[in-house]
């Protein structure tokens, strides 16, 4: 924020709303994962931030949302190529390195979202909204989730501050050398979201409020329209990590087995 009021923004990613005919609603409709009472309530809400800030985040909401969507075809390719099942049994026959893989500290997710080229005050807000991923369970906010392997994946991703950062518990306490099968389940499910054909899943019908409004504050409406798919798109990022990791390790390994 700091950045944009003293005018650091940098020109690739300043006022990108300028460029869109339709200014805000033309960003937000363009983010075709979020529901449609989300995007109205998010063009009819009274928001606290001025105009341009507005736009602004929005735009690289859109910009985000469309570079991950380039990247789904290497996990549909790879998910086409290999066998799920075969993935499954080289996690379990490799316990230490997939406690190794499954992790990932909170500042290489920043860095992550900086590949994306998102440094402007979208990069202030989704520092924000790691902040609450990590902490979700005190934050007491409602699931996230729309489909059932993401809300799982939602309850089962844990954080640990001094440790591994964000993790998914694959191993219990009493058999700290064997993979939870269920855990393991719970990411390939994920896992196979990760390929499309859509970035985000969004609400099926019967999921609606029946056409009852939200008398809630602002506050509320701007999580349920924007940071709401911000925490998602962030567990987002840590599944994929995780899957691209996963991925190199099987394809090596598979290479020298077919090698020798």
């Amino acid at each position: 924020m700091f950045d944009f009021v003293s005018t650091g923004a940098c020109a690739c990613c300043g006022l990108p709303y300028l460029f869109n005919p339709d200014g805000l609603k033309g960003l937000v409709e363009a983010c075709t994962d979020i529901d449609t009472d989300a995007v109205e309530q998010e063009l009819h809400a009274k928001s606290p931030w001025p105009p341009e800030i507005r736009e602004q985040v929005w735009g690289d909401r859109v910009r985000l949302r469309l570079k991950m969507k380039r990247e789904m075809k290497v996990f549909k390719s790879f998910l086409t190529e290999c066998s799920i099942n075969d993935v499954k049994e080289f996690c379990l026959e490799n316990v230490s390195l997939m406690k190794r893989i499954f992790q990932m500290p909170r500042m290489l997710i920043m860095e992550k979202i900086k590949d994306y080229d998102i440094h402007s005050s979208y990069s202030n807000v989704l520092s924000a909204v790691v902040e609450q991923v990590a902490n979700f369970k005190l934050t007491k906010y409602e699931v996230d989730g729309r489909a059932d392997a993401e809300i799982e994946f939602e309850k089962r991703l844990g954080f640990n501050k001094r440790g591994t950062g964000f993790n998914i518990s694959l191993c219990g306490d009493k058999e700290p050398d064997k993979i939870d099968v269920e855990s393991l389940h719970v990411f390939f499910e994920i896992f196979k979201l990760l390929g499309g054909p859509k970035l985000l899943i969004r609400r099926r019908d019967g999921n609606e409020k029946n056409g009852e409004e939200d008398d809630d504050n602002d506050s509320k409406v701007q999580s349920e329209a924007g940071f709401k798919g911000d925490r998602r798109l962030v567990r987002l990022i840590i599944a994929r990590f995780w899957a691209k990791q996963l991925m190199e390790k099987y394809l090596e390994v598979t290479k020298e087995k077919d090698n020798s």
